[in-house]
């Protein structure tokens, strides 16, 4: 499995649903959200990429979607807001990196939405802001840049769409080992996981326990989920009585 900062999150955040979702292979039913960032992000990089008018891209960012019910007016208000130009940076570039030298290391992926060797820029269409060190996407795209360019230094900057709100900071080699070894580890993990997936005598629930969070209003599965639960319960108070 080639991984990357998504699919790693998504393990922190609950193991069964990346199970369901990465190694079941399950379909997750496209949300307006997803489907505005998604559609967002394509038009960014065809006006940066191609030189689009608003108008255009707006509309090569719908059919990205297939069409998905959008309105046009948020799409347009967060284009806009980006302030982007033709050649402004690199758009959406696609790195795959081992997490180590081992030749049996996990490697890793991902896409930058626009950079230039010493610095990136996330764009983000959510309501909700949070700092550039709650997670480690930015750090972990800074490593990959220095890995790539050779830099030592990375500005990252995640760019909040709806509030016209950049937050940065600058990432030496030492930040960015940190990102290195956070994705490491949690691949293995999963790893190993994955491996004894195939032991008849270990169940998968117990290698991939649900986690309930509020994050859980987002699952596509979390009435499964809560079904399972129950039923688990049930079987134990019957081999209790």
């Amino acid at each position: 499995m080639i991984y990357s900062f998504s699919r790693l999150s998504l393990y922190l955040q609950c193991p069964l649903r990346f199970y369901w979702k990465y190694i079941e292979k399950r379909s997750e039913p496209i949300t307006e959200p997803l489907a505005l960032g998604k559609a967002v992000h394509h038009s960014l990089e065809m006006i940066i990429k191609n030189g689009l008018s608003i108008d255009e891209a707006v509309y090569e960012g719908w059919i990205n979607t297939d069409f998905f019910p959008l309105k046009r007016s948020d799409m347009e208000w967060l284009i806009r807001n980006a302030r982007a130009s033709q050649g402004m940076g690199r758009v959406e570039e696609y790195f795959k990196l081992p997490l180590s030298t081992s030749p049996f290391s996990p490697n890793i992926q991902g896409y930058i939405d626009l950079h230039n060797h010493s610095w990136l820029l996330d764009w983000k269409t959510n309501r909700k802001t949070y700092g550039i060190k709650d997670t480690m996407q930015v750090l972990l795209y800074a490593w990959a840049l220095m890995q790539k360019f050779g830099v030592s230094e990375v500005k990252g900057t995640l760019y909040f769409l709806r509030y016209k709100l950049p937050v940065s900071a600058i990432f030496d080699n030492h930040q960015a080992e940190i990102a290195r070894l956070w994705a490491y580890d949690t691949a293995m993990e999963i790893d190993e996981k994955r491996f004894l997936i195939n032991d008849s005598q270990i169940k998968v629930d117990h290698l991939f326990p649900p986690k309930p969070s509020s994050l859980c209003k987002h699952c596509p599965w979390a009435l499964e989920c809560y079904q399972k639960k129950n039923n688990q319960r049930e079987r134990s108070l019957w081999q209790l009585a």
